[in-house]
């Protein structure tokens, strides 16, 4: 039975109609670019699935954003964020919360080529507090130099 549908499926063609391409309009795409452009792109760093209605809900109301921010889930448990300004995505990745039920929110703002495949998140700004420094080594550097800076 498997062998058969495996030789039903590489016996597939496109026809020449499928194989020409597909122009998308000028007025569609800048839309889409400057939504994209007012983007951020998140993803908690979980072990567990997460409620992404009550994720959507709870950014929404603590960034204080209301209807004007809209959310697309855009798979691989990924949220699109889309902002009405550059101010208000700018103070959401300068101001946070970096997280949700306890778990990091990892955010990307978009570049061109990006999809829901090979999108990274590789880091995330996050508070650290290092109790017991001498109060003559609470100084920059010294962030630096244990990794906080």
């Amino acid at each position: 039975m498997e062998q058969a549908i495996l030789n039903g499926l590489q016996n597939l063609q496109l026809t020449k109609e499928e194989e020409e391409g597909i122009q998308i309009s000028a007025s569609s795409r800048a839309k889409c670019l400057e939504e994209c452009h007012l983007s951020l792109f998140g993803k908690l760093l979980s072990d567990r699935q997460q409620n992404q209605r009550a994720i959507k809900s709870t950014l929404r109301s603590v960034w204080k954003m209301g209807s004007d921010l809209r959310t697309v889930e855009v798979g691989n448990d990924i949220i699109q964020f889309k902002f009405n300004s550059k101010y208000q995505m700018e103070w959401v990745e300068k101001n946070g919360p970096r997280n949700f039920d306890n778990n990091l929110l990892l955010l990307c703002r978009w570049r061109k080529g990006l999809t829901a495949a090979n999108i990274v998140f590789s880091h995330s700004p996050f508070w650290v507090q290092v109790w017991g420094v001498p109060f003559e080594l609470m100084i920059e550097d010294t962030g630096r130099d244990i990794g906080i800076g």
